[in-house]
């Protein structure tokens, strides 16, 4: 480990919940952003999602038709 120099200065009983608290808070404000800043996720939270198979029975394929290559006689 090649931070082990940080415990000289910070007493693990004070460090250690602080890095966890800062871990934790973190994640907890990342959420908040996802949620508040997208419109899916709510939806997602509340099962308004569409099947996949639904989804893809909605959107029209097109495909692409090539020519074929004729040999000379």
């Amino acid at each position: 480990m090649n931070q082990a120099g940080i415990w000289l200065v910070v007493k693990p009983s004070v460090g250690l919940p602080l890095f966890l608290g800062a871990v934790a808070t973190i994640a907890l404000l990342v959420h908040a952003a996802i949620l508040t800043h997208t419109t899916w996720f709510g939806g997602y939270w509340q099962g308004k999602a569409k099947p996949a198979a639904a989804a893809m029975a909605e959107t029209p394929t097109q495909v692409a038709v090539l020519p074929t290559a004729t040999k000379p006689q």
